[in-house]
């Protein structure tokens, strides 16, 4: 079926991280389209898509002489693969692999796919590649905006973007970048199905009235947004950042909760000194046990920051318009919620299996 104007029947499609939080929905749109898929992937998931024509490619980012036999007549590469740390690591986002995988493989990656022919490259990068601005801003930033990223995951995506952008080519591959900002609509995982779990045991304190902003977009606008890219003439060679056309603060999120979940709003609120207090003391923990806390610095920074980006471009370019916001979401995760569907190790799973 087309979508959008596109028509993906018959292309031959490469998706790396496949089996990932995103590259399943990706997967799966890209099967209800009946485009020929194979995927890059260190562990085999068919239980994702029963039954699929798909081609599975054991391997990963740091084995780059299988690429050139795993490119061989792909017209499309979605790029999606990253490194992932071991559930519980202490520091995930400074885990010096971030760069063997991401950036150096990526790399690897790119070059393979520029000598085999590919003709259109999509990378999924993330906001961490610009840096996650803490304190008040006048505005958001746009991809005109300097790039400060602040982990190693940050500073790795940002050389993978700068591979993908710099091979470029009008008379070769074109390639294109899509950062995205938290992704939602991802059942019974993220930080909103952790949020909801805590306000509802009573665990997450009435939060203070801060006016943070902060993006976030539906997994399926993501899926989305790249088909567009991977199609449009204008995107090639172009970086976008891509949302839900809205930004949110945590006490907005915080209010949408208790409303959904039938509470009144609390007319206190908890001082963010004593918020600030707690976290310094996670940090101390967390360094004499070697495990996470509940919170520390870092976590309250994503709580309380920045972190507002503008999608103008990819509107104005594109035509690109979100088809999900994240009031509708929160209603049907706290009812997902209210129904005992809720595992924060629940696998999301995605629509349009074929």
């Amino acid at each position: 079926m087309e979508k959008c104007g596109q028509n993906w029947r018959g292309k031959k499609v490469l998706v790396t991280g496949a089996t990932g939080r995103i590259g399943r929905f990706l997967v799966a749109a890209l099967l209800e389209q009946r485009a020929e898929v194979r995927i890059l992937t260190r562990r085999p998931r068919p239980d994702l898509w029963e039954d699929a024509p798909l081609r599975y490619h054991l391997g990963d980012m740091t084995q780059p002489d299988r690429f050139p036999a795993l490119l061989q007549g792909v017209q499309y590469l979605f790029h999606l693969a990253s490194h992932q740390p071991a559930p519980g690591t202490l520091n995930p986002y400074e885990d010096p692999l971030h760069w063997k995988v991401t950036a150096e493989g990526t790399e690897h990656l790119v070059r393979a796919a520029a000598r085999a022919g590919v003709e259109r490259l999509i990378y999924f990068s993330s906001i961490k590649a610009v840096g996650e601005i803490t304190g008040r801003q006048s505005g958001p930033l746009d991809e005109d905006s300097p790039a400060r990223p602040s982990t190693c995951y940050g500073r790795a995506k940002r050389q993978a973007e700068i591979f993908v952008l710099e091979a470029d080519d009008p008379e070769g591959m074109r390639t294109s970048v899509l950062r995205l900002p938290m992704v939602y609509g991802l059942p019974g995982r993220g930080n909103l199905p952790r949020m909801i779990q805590a306000i509802a045991r009573h665990r997450f304190p009435p939060w203070p009235k801060l006016e943070n902003r902060r993006t976030a977009i539906h997994v399926a606008d993501a899926v989305a947004a790249a088909l567009l890219v991977a199609q449009h003439p204008r995107a090639a060679g172009r970086l976008y950042f891509v949302h839900d056309g809205e930004p949110y603060s945590t006490r907005w999120l915080y209010e949408q909760i208790c409303l959904a979940l039938g509470r009144p709003i609390p007319r206190w609120t908890l001082p963010f000194w004593l918020l600030k207090l707690a976290a310094l003391l996670g940090d101390i923990g967390q360094a004499i046990s070697g495990r996470p806390m509940p919170l520390n610095r870092e976590g309250l920074d994503k709580l309380t920051a920045n972190a507002w980006y503008s999608m103008a471009r990819i509107q104005r370019e594109l035509g690109f318009v979100p088809q999900h916001c994240l009031r509708t979401e929160l209603a049907n995760l706290v009812q997902t919620f209210k129904a005992g569907a809720f595992s924060p190790r629940a696998g999301a799973q995605p629509p349009g299996r074929s």
